[in-house]
């Protein structure tokens, strides 16, 4: 009798054999003092009626230390000398480590730094992410960060001898883009290409490719996973 009661329990999901709890994230952040540092380090712009907002895209290596590598940042409304101060100064910042069961483990983290003179926001703004799901989440989102201890789609492209493209954004040559959308458990569900030039239809490809073989944290919205857009981005220098 027994016997037969617990295999009707197993049978029912309720045994503890084979059972898997789900993993605990904690995206990359900010070191405490990141944002002062930032208003101390970094002259303002000099916005205006007509272009009252300037926003600083980047990206960064954060490792198990915490520390900021291979900084690398963009912005598209003519603010080059403000792009350059805010990468200088994020690089090498401290930050908080990513961590997956309370381990830290290295990760690729997007940002971005928003100047406004506009009434109601704060002149400077930090915040993790770059703004593809703000109408769906808000701006303090948190977006899905790439596992650099796992496998991850630039390092997977990279492995073609033929592989050109380098990461992120830039104003040098052209660009290829693919979309994919990431679960709340870090994983690649879909892809599809955004944006690729005949000549670099191959690097999309490989892209879409890598990017389903890769691993996220996923995005977080308070502290909750959350199914995201992710956008991997190449560039080809002139």
């Amino acid at each position: 009798m027994k016997k037969v009661v617990v295999s009707a329990l197993v049978a029912l999901g309720l045994g503890s054999v084979g059972s898997v709890a789900a993993e605990q994230y904690q995206p990359a952040g900010f070191g405490e003092d990141t944002l002062r540092y930032l208003e101390a380090a970094v002259a303002p712009p000099a916005l205006t009626a007509n272009t009252p907002v300037a926003s600083v895209y980047c990206q960064a290596d954060v490792g198990t230390d915490g520390l900021t590598r291979n900084v690398s940042c963009y912005e598209r409304d003519g603010f080059a000398d403000l792009r350059d101060q805010v990468e200088e100064a994020m690089a090498t910042r401290s930050f908080s480590a990513a961590t997956v069961d309370g381990e830290p483990v290295p990760v690729r983290m997007v940002f971005r730094v928003v100047y406004a003179d506009l009434e109601g926001q704060p002149p400077v703004m930090l915040l993790p992410n770059l703004g593809h799901m703000q109408g769906d989440f808000g701006y303090q989102y948190s977006a899905p960060q790439e596992r650099l201890d796992d496998r991850n789609w630039y390092s997977l492209y990279r492995k073609n001898d033929w592989s050109q493209g380098q990461p992120f954004f830039s104003d040098e040559g052209e660009l290829t883009r693919v979309l994919a959308w990431v679960n709340d458990s870090g994983r690649v569900i879909s892809v599809r290409s955004l944006e690729s030039h005949s000549e670099h239809r191959r690097d999309a490809r490989a892209v879409e490719k890598a990017l389903e073989a890769s691993r996220f944290l996923p995005g977080m919205v308070s502290g909750k996973p959350e199914k995201m857009r992710y956008v991997a981005v190449l560039h080809y220098p002139n």
